[in-house]
């Protein structure tokens, strides 16, 4: 019988720090802005300076195409019709401080929210919607847009946030008040677990497992890719990317991971230091790095 495919990556969305240039056709060609997949890698969505696009990946196909305006941040929530969308900012009426929800399958906008400054980061799960401003980070209840709770955050100009989309966790790492820093939180009960000192210097990519239950984090150094269980703030793990220093554009943990330290799902842990170093990653989580210099790797435990 045929292998399943791979999940892909869970990857957040995130404004792209240099644009690409994407053909559609021999006479068309837009600039990529953003980029992310749903919350289960069966859809991936791109903002572009001339709109946003949305695929299915399996099979690989458009489902929903908008071409009336720049989009520099998109949020798609699993495969329902439901995307956030911010504008780009290049021409009239693309504010980037416009937040707008849509309604793809009647193209009728839902809702639309305005902030003081340009929106960075939009994450989105079942029951929260985080919105991710330079110095601040707002959360709203995704059923009533009700906004819930307001978290100022030292500068995070890359907007940096997370937020798992296992059912009944809210679990959210961000920047924390201090470079280098994550403030593990709860979305669901609108409190703060802990707040890690994960790094010297600034951060420069963070993610969250699917389940919630690790973190990982890089520096603007670049060298090495760190990972700390959730809320306790362990060090599980430190995979060393290389020697010269890198900017670490995005970081993804490609499947879901247990709750809570356990026995690893790999063969022949006999021996009970042999299941305890295991237990601190699972064997069946990949985590995914993405560099400047080029050499993107998934890295194993």
């Amino acid at each position: 019988p045929q292998r399943p495919p791979r999940p892909l990556p869970h990857a957040p969305s995130r404004p792209l720090r240099r644009p690409l240039p994407i053909t559609a056709s021999p006479t068309i060609t837009a600039s990529l802005l953003a980029y992310t997949f749903n919350q289960d890698a069966t859809c991936l969505a791109i903002g572009t300076d001339r709109g946003y696009q949305i695929f299915t990946c399996e099979p690989w196909a458009s489902a929903h195409s908008c071409s009336e305006g720049g989009v520099g941040v998109v949020e798609l929530l699993h495969s329902s019709s439901l995307v956030a969308l911010v504008g780009a900012g290049i021409r009239p009426g693309e504010s980037t401080r416009r937040l707008v929800m849509l309604n793809t399958r009647t193209n009728t906008s839902i809702c639309e929210l305005n902030f003081s400054s340009s929106v960075l980061r939009v994450r989105m799960n079942a029951s929260r919607l985080l919105v991710v401003l330079e110095t601040r980070t707002h959360i709203f209840e995704l059923s009533s847009m009700k906004l819930l709770h307001t978290l100022e955050t030292a500068p995070n100009r890359l907007g940096l946030a997370d937020m798992c989309v296992a059912v009944g966790r809210c679990h959210a790492v961000l920047p924390a008040a201090a470079p280098g820093q994550i403030l593990f939180f709860d979305a669901l009960q609108l409190h703060a677990l802990s707040t890690l000192h994960a790094r010297k210097s600034a951060l420069a990519a963070l993610a969250i497992s699917p389940c919630g239950s690790r973190v990982a984090s890089a520096s603007e150094k670049g060298t090495t890719v760190s990972v700390h269980s959730f809320p306790q703030g362990e060090l599980l793990h430190a995979f060393r990317r290389g020697a010269i220093p890198a900017s670490i554009y995005h970081l993804a943990f490609s499947s879901c991971l247990p709750p809570h330290d356990g026995a690893a799902s790999g063969a022949g842990a006999a021996a009970a230091t042999a299941q305890a170093a295991a237990a601190l990653l699972s064997s069946s989580a990949m985590l995914c790095a993405v560099s400047s210099s080029g050499d993107g790797a998934r890295l194993r435990s």
